[in-house]
């Protein structure tokens, strides 16, 4: 390391001492003023800021759970009328005598509930039995509907929503929602179905006043969209099971808030979510975040204008009182400049001092210091290191055939590609003597360190460099591997580096080319 003497500096530092209490309270005061009114200004926009946004998540989470039990009470009266119908079925029969009965009570049905487009009873063959209409539904059987096929399959006395379809008949969007009709027997006797406009959902969602950029969504707990505001009929069955709420949210959480970016629109919003309580529904209102930020974005922008005004004017002033008094320390500042470049240099040459100068991996200084290092942390939590040496094959014919500058060549080539492998921040490759290198793993077992070994190995034969003094015809390594776990307090480098070149050893007796481990 490089010392410096610098007697001469007595009187500068003198003039420092005399100076700098001034400088300082002048500098303190100047710092304290700003950051004052930096902090004060920064905490109120940050302040309001957060209120806004933890208003609109309370406000989205309000909304999503009032929308849930919108949704609730819908499909329990709907639900409830197929139970009624159900009941009916099961009591009176489907005789001559009790259809007219039947059917006006799906007339009522429908008229104490103008949202519900239809009522509907199928056949066990998926042919309709009885309308809410009296309409007869010639050539309309519904056996390869979703509804009808899961209720064919499934008697397990559960009410089913089905995707948005569009009605045979009168062409409108509908919820189905089903129920399966039994037999005596409890064999499969056809389906209850009643239908819901989506329009109603339409009409009912449209009545909150929002943001255009914000979004409210009527989902089945699979992501398929039953209805989405803004109204497009693109969005109507697209399915969001891959987003955020669905993948992370929803399976820990039934309701709540959260923020986002749409997997429909990309738009970032504040959710509020909620599951439907008694059936398989999820709905969420989202709250554009660019929305709601708008006013508070034009506030902070006043405030802070105000604010920078203000400080530029500190400052400015601050400044003009600092460079006066600074003026009589240039001085020092100078020589204070010159000593952090003195240390800049030290620190400098102290790294060139553990870089070996031809292959740019770690010298030996800087692996016997490294290699403590790792065993002493090794042994103190109980975790495996490695060490691999690894010697050149033959390394002496190549020097006798292609001469020293191709010697060092090969050894600068081997070293980057070292440098490349050895890429976890606590792994290092260093050149250990002459030919010999080697390269230390923390947290590293026998396994892992002769799975690292093969592919030194393999990446050398690919550099491909020639070696006519070589039986394989190129330049080739052999390295010795030794992992363990180092007992605290007993064991040194020099017993891990022992146990690692005796490895190399044997890999060099039995023919080189190889790896062996300790």
């Amino acid at each position: 390391m490089v010392q410096v003497q610098q007697p001469p500096q007595h009187s500068s530092q003198q003039g420092h001492k005399k100076n700098s209490p001034l400088l300082l309270q002048a500098g303190v005061f100047v710092v304290i003023v700003v950051l004052t009114l930096v902090v004060f200004n920064t905490w109120q926009i940050w302040n309001t800021h957060q209120r806004n946004l933890q208003g609109a998540e309370n406000n989205a989470e309000n909304l999503a759970r009032a929308l849930a039990q919108h949704a609730d009470d819908t499909f329990i009266l709907i639900d409830n009328n197929l139970l009624d119908l159900i009941e009916r079925i099961e009591t009176e029969g489907l005789g001559p005598q009790q259809i007219p009965r039947l059917q006006k009570v799906m007339r009522s049905q429908i008229a104490n509930f103008p949202p519900l487009h239809g009522s509907f009873i199928y056949d066990d063959q998926g042919n309709p039995f009885l309308t809410s209409t009296g309409i007869p539904l010639n050539q309309a059987n519904n056996a390869e509907r979703d509804y009808f096929k899961y209720h064919f399959t499934h008697n397990d006395n559960t009410t089913y929503i089905g995707k948005v379809i569009r009605s045979r008949t009168t062409g409108d969007l509908i919820i189905p929602i089903s129920r399966r009709l039994n037999h005596p027997d409890a064999s499969f006797a056809g389906v209850v179905l009643a239908t819901l406009y989506v329009d109603y959902f339409s009409q009912f969602y449209d009545k909150f006043a929002l943001d255009n950029g914000a979004s409210l969504n009527l989902l089945l707990a699979d992501g398929t969209i039953l209805y989405r505001r803004p109204f497009s009929t693109v969005s109507i069955g697209k399915n969001i099971s891959q987003s955020i709420l669905f993948r992370e949210i929803l399976p820990h959480s039934a309701f709540g808030n959260a923020t986002f970016n749409s997997l429909y629109d990309s738009v970032e919003r504040i959710y509020g979510y909620s599951r439907v309580g008694r059936y398989p529904l999820v709905i969420t209102a989202g709250l554009s975040k660019k929305d709601i930020l708008a006013d508070w974005r034009n506030d902070a922008s006043l405030f802070a204008l105000g604010g920078g005004t203000l400080l530029v004017i500190l400052v400015t002033l601050g400044l003009l009182l600092i460079r006066q008094i600074n003026h009589s320390v240039q001085t020092e500042a100078e020589l204070v400049l010159t000593r952090d470049q003195l240390t800049q240099l030290n620190h400098t040459l102290e790294e060139q001092a553990l870089l070996d100068g031809l292959t740019g991996l770690a010298n030996r200084r800087q692996f016997d210091i490294t290699l403590k290092n790792e065993i002493t942390r090794a042994a103190r939590n109980a975790r495996h290191m490695a060490l691999l040496m690894l010697d050149i094959d033959y390394f002496k014919q190549y020097n006798d055939i292609y001469g020293h500058v191709a010697g060092d060549l090969c050894l600068q080539q081997i070293g980057r590609m070292l440098k490349g492998l050895a890429s976890r921040p606590g792994d290092l490759s260093t050149r250990y003597g002459g030919e010999e290198l080697a390269i230390i793993l923390p947290d590293t077992e026998l396994k892992g360190a002769i799975t690292f070994a093969e592919r030194v190995l393999e990446n050398i034969r690919q550099l491909n460099i020639t070696h006519d003094g070589s039986p394989f015809g190129v330049i080739t390594v052999s390295i010795g591997v030794c992992a363990r776990i180092p007992p605290p307090y007993q064991d040194t480098p020099f017993n891990l580096v022992e146990l690692a070149d005796h490895a190399l050893y044997e890999a060099k007796r039995s023919g080189k080319n190889k790896i062996c481990s300790a």
